[in-house]
């Protein structure tokens, strides 16, 4: 099975090729930029694979391939780029959609950074506004499990965090003195709080063999929160 994952959710985007042979990865560079380079990036890491040619865009996929995506949380741009570009390459190649949660991508990385530790772990996006988006997401017998995300304000959040809590997340940064004011929380260092491709391959390569798929009809991005013009949208007969 050969997995072409991409991840565009937050502003340290990349993309990942991964068959039986190993692994290839790279950056895409700053959030703005991602739209512009990433067809150009998978056609690379599917070359560095030996699945096509770097000139191509399309890379050499079938329909025992299976192309992977953060579909959320994230960015408004960043997951219409990135959920847009896997579904338009399951069409093109006929390769299976698998999409992946950040949450649970973001606790894997957690947990092998922690020596395998299971968890709970509490994983939070920034939401703006002075607000997290979060969630606690462990390990158990079926695999990994994401509870129910919860939107709150920053401050408000930091103190309902138990004691030995274990955190991670792109949310982590901007509070990152508040959090640091409690020392009895395990905080994942900066560079694995932000979803990798290579993780998001793994990730997707289990829900594969589990028969787990996508349908690119149906597949819509996981926001943070409605955009502000639909937040002022008023509603129907209102």
């Amino acid at each position: 099975m050969r997995i072409l994952a991409i991840d565009t959710s937050v502003g340290t985007g990349s993309v990942a090729a991964s068959d039986e042979r190993g692994l290839s990865e790279r950056p895409l560079g700053p959030a703005g930029s991602h739209a512009r380079v990433l067809t150009a990036g998978l056609a690379d890491m599917a070359a560095a694979r030996g699945w096509g040619d770097p000139a191509t865009a399309i890379p050499s996929l079938g329909s025992h391939d299976v192309i992977a995506v953060v579909s959320g949380p994230g960015s408004f741009t960043g997951l219409r780029v990135g959920v847009t570009a896997a579904k338009a390459l399951a069409w093109t190649t006929g390769a299976r959609l698998v999409a992946v949660s950040g949450f649970e991508v973001l606790a894997r990385q957690a947990a092998t950074a922690s020596q395998g530790h299971a968890g709970p772990f509490v994983v939070a996006y920034d939401a703006g506004r002075g607000e997290v988006y979060a969630a606690t997401v462990a390990l158990g017998l079926a695999g990994w499990s994401v509870g129910p995300p919860a939107l709150m304000a920053a401050d408000a959040w930091i103190d309902t965090l138990p004691t030995g809590s274990r955190l991670t997340g792109p949310g982590l940064d901007s509070i990152a003195d508040r959090i640091a004011s409690r020392g009895d929380l395990w905080i994942a260092s900066p560079e694995i709080r932000y979803p990798s491709a290579g993780e998001v391959a793994a990730t997707a390569r289990e829900r594969a063999e589990a028969g787990l798929f996508d349908d690119p009809l149906t597949l819509v991005p996981d926001y943070l929160r409605p955009s502000y013009a639909e937040e002022r949208k008023p509603a129907v007969g209102g």
